[in-house]
């Protein structure tokens, strides 16, 4: 990804008095598509950040008896 790429699918829209009012991106670009992903993510890791937590062997430990058939 390049930030060439990135800019080339990056628009702003203004009002009559020229003021920066929205910002249109274009999905059809892979490196604007792929940028707005990264975004989407973080936004789920922040709701996220005051979940309980679990124990990596705990998670683990289910998911195999889970593939057992446990």
């Amino acid at each position: 990804m390049n930030a060439t790429a990135i800019r080339q699918g990056i628009s702003y829209v203004t009002n009559s008095k020229g003021e920066k009012t929205a910002l249109q991106l274009d999905l059809t670009n892979a490196a604007v598509q792929e940028i707005v992903e990264d975004l989407i993510d973080t936004l789920d890791a922040v709701e996220r950040r005051n979940e309980p937590t679990r124990p990596f062997e705990e998670v683990k430990n289910e998911i195999l008896a889970s593939r057992r058939g446990v």
